[in-house]
């Protein structure tokens, strides 16, 4: 029996790809087939070590057996039926389907077993979807070989090119390298191949939803993860403009994961583009706090609120010495860190000569006065009462689009901001440099 072609077969890679390639264009569907999804990028949970902010959910899925459970009715085909690309599409569909904890075949000491006969380990799940996926590509590489010159058949080449492009992700994700690059591959050769196609769209997408993942799961241990986000979120806007909606997604998560990370440069690239791409729209609208502190050195800064011993701040109140804006939380640890430097500044110049404030995005005036009295900070801190406007709500923090803290801004006499954000590292030079006029 001649053994079936697996996805590490070069030479029904290589055939994929110069499919892709030379085949006539194909316009895309007008309808795609149900299994089509709008990939949601706002808001990727990170590891448990990720940048702190002010303030993610995840996709439903599918039910999970339990003990108790009864194995589901699956249906089932005729083996004749994956010799058609219909049923490998109906294959394809019934793998994606099947609840996680569904193990259909497991071997004990080279021995069939039935699926049933005990509950499956983390383990066994983890090399089931593993097993799911790389059949996945094999019957969707099996279509894509099938139908690529018919044009009649568009909707399934679409799907096809989906599946496989969903399954390369969830096999990266678990470890394989070697997919991730097929999937760029992928992605790049539907795009030579007709970059308005829906095929070559969705390839795209799904490369921006590898980074993003990526990015999400590994950024704190490397950053580079982060900045690849951001590249391959600008390459998609660069090569699929007529998608708007996902364009500007992509953008605004990314630029946001930057700033989580402080790649700043980064994350100016992606609000910058959102606003040349977009002006006058919602998304510009989205960003417009972002863009106001992007933009904040060189210019006055506004700045008042209510303080949390019942007060108010206005910089005209402290005019004429520099003042430092800290954004800050109580469970910042980030923040907590920084505060010997920070208090050091203030024992070594005093009220007389700089300004400190506050602004606090914490929801719980309870935390923040405990906070207060066990580090002794004595710096006047913009807290509001109503509690719609703590936290991430904090309205100073949404004029200028902060999210990710502590962030420290540095203000000269004449109430000009001259730094933002500022390193706390930097703060003892560049308050020298002010105060001596340099």
């Amino acid at each position: 029996m001649t053994p079936s072609r697996t996805l590490g077969d070069t030479d029904l890679q290589t055939s994929l790809h110069a499919f892709f390639r030379r085949t006539p264009v194909r316009r895309p569907a007008s309808v795609f087939l149900a299994s089509t999804v709008l990939l949601a990028f706002l808001g990727c949970g990170g590891s448990g070590s990720a940048p702190e902010t002010a303030d993610n959910s995840a996709p439903a899925e599918a039910p999970q057996s339990t003990d108790a459970d009864p194995q589901p009715e699956l249906p089932k085909l005729d083996p004749a039926d994956l010799d058609s690309p219909e049923g490998r599409i109906a294959e394809i569909t019934r793998l994606r389907t099947l609840p996680d904890a569904v193990i259909e075949v497991r071997f004990e000491d080279g021995q069939k077993k039935p699926a049933n006969e005990r509950p499956p380990t983390e383990e066994e799940i983890a090399q089931e979807q593993v097993r799911r996926n790389t059949r996945i590509i094999e019957l969707a590489s099996g279509v894509i070989e099938q139908v690529h010159a018919e044009q009649e058949k568009e909707q399934l080449f679409n799907n096809a090119v989906y599946y496989l492009g969903d399954a390369r992700v969830n096999l990266a994700l678990s470890g394989d390298a070697e997919q991730a690059q097929l999937l760029s591959d992928d992605a790049d050769a539907l795009y030579e191949r007709d970059p308005t196609s829906f095929s070559a769209v969705e390839a795209g997408a799904a490369v921006v939803e590898l980074a993003s993942q990526m990015a999400s799961r590994y950024g704190s241990q490397n950053p580079e993860w982060v900045k690849a986000y951001s590249v391959q979120a600008r390459l998609f806007a660069e090569r699929f403009p007529q998608e708007q909606g996902r364009v500007a997604v992509n953008l605004i998560s990314a630029g946001r994961k930057c700033e989580q990370f402080a790649l700043r440069e980064e994350a100016r690239r992606c609000f910058l583009l959102v606003e040349q791409l977009y002006p006058g729209t919602p998304f510009t609208e989205q960003i417009s706090g972002v863009l106001r502190r992007l933009r904040i050195e060189g210019q006055p800064l506004e700045l008042s609120g209510t303080t949390i011993d019942g007060g108010f701040f206005t910089p005209a109140d402290f005019a004429g010495k520099p003042m430092l804006v800290v954004f800050w939380a109580s469970t910042s640890e980030t923040f907590r860190r920084d505060l010997p430097q920070l208090q050091q500044l203030t024992d070594t110049y005093g009220s007389d000569q700089l300004t400190v404030v506050g602004v606090n995005l914490d929801t719980d005036e309870f935390h923040v006065d405990a906070f207060l009295e066990e580090t002794g900070i004595g710096w006047r801190q913009i807290f509001f009462s109503e509690m719609d406007k703590r936290g991430g709500r904090n309205p100073v923090a949404r004029y200028y689009g902060v999210r990710a803290i502590p962030e420290y801004w540095l203000v000269d006499a004449g109430g000009i901001v001259t730094k933002a954000p500022a390193n706390p590292d930097q703060l003892p030079n560049l308050l020298a440099q002010l105060l001596t006029g340099q």
